[in-house]
């Protein structure tokens, strides 16, 4: 009806006018606030880094964008979003206000790119389930990246044991044997993460620590298990080399 069509061009227009003015904000130079600033200056981001080519494309956005969503208080989300983006391996770079700004980017645009391409998206109706839909899509990429992740170190830890294992057996203490594997072994999120088992030790953890903080980031039950080992040897004073010999 002609009441519907005016309806959806209003809302399409209103639509298309926000994503251009946020992006003529974010994209043309011009001021920044100072709360952006903070945002942009926060910390050195190594992109390339990131595991996700969609994160790495739209970071430079989102860091612009995050400030604006700083106050907004949803206390759940804000919860247990650090701790999925932590174990989907974006926990250094993407912080929940990314998370947030990548939702309401991805709300704006999802109708309206669908709308160039799906007749259907013409119905208002549709249009509103469509930008609700790309509300969720971040949350659902986040958890995609998780489970690759742990498929990964899932696949690669036996292999990884079995280098400890002979490593220590060769005489090489515990830490120096994981020292030798980041230095030696393949790239991959298992490498990285006894990288990062080494940087918490060296920042002040104790060795339990760290291995629990690892345990934490990567919550599997063959992840999960092994850590169990290896700090209650370490808290019992029994040879990592035993223990990694039994897992191997």
């Amino acid at each position: 009806s002609g009441v519907v069509d005016a309806i959806l061009y209003v809302l399409m227009l209103a639509v298309t006018f926000v994503a251009g003015s946020v992006l003529c904000y974010n994209l043309l130079p011009g001021p920044v606030s100072v709360l952006a600033r903070r945002s942009i200056d926060r910390r050195p981001v190594d992109v390339s880094q990131l595991p996700s080519l969609v994160f790495r494309l739209a970071f430079p956005l989102l860091n612009r964008l995050a400030p604006i969503f700083q106050g907004i208080p949803w206390r759940s989300y804000r919860a247990s979003a650090p701790i999925a983006l932590e174990r989907a391996g974006l926990g250094q770079a993407i912080t929940v206000d990314h998370l947030l700004a990548m939702k309401a980017m991805m709300a704006v645009l999802t109708p309206v790119v669908a709308a160039q391409f799906l007749a259907l998206v013409t119905n208002p109706a549709i249009f509103l389930l469509v930008g609700i839909g790309g509300f969720f899509l971040p949350d659902r990429l986040v958890a995609d990246l998780r489970r690759a992740r742990e498929a990964e170190i899932i696949l690669n830890l036996p292999g990884a044991v079995d280098v400890l294992a002979l490593s220590v057996e060769a005489g090489l203490d515990f830490l120096a044997a994981i020292q030798r594997f980041v230095e030696r072994g393949a790239p991959g999120v298992l490498r990285d993460e006894l990288a990062t088992i080494l940087n918490d030790i060296r920042l002040g953890k104790s060795r339990a620590e760290a291995l629990k903080a690892f345990g934490t980031r990567i919550a599997v039950p063959e992840v999960s298990s092994f850590i169990s080992v290896l700090v209650q040897a370490d808290l019992l004073g029994s040879s990592i080399g035993d223990v990694l010999q039994s897992q191997a």
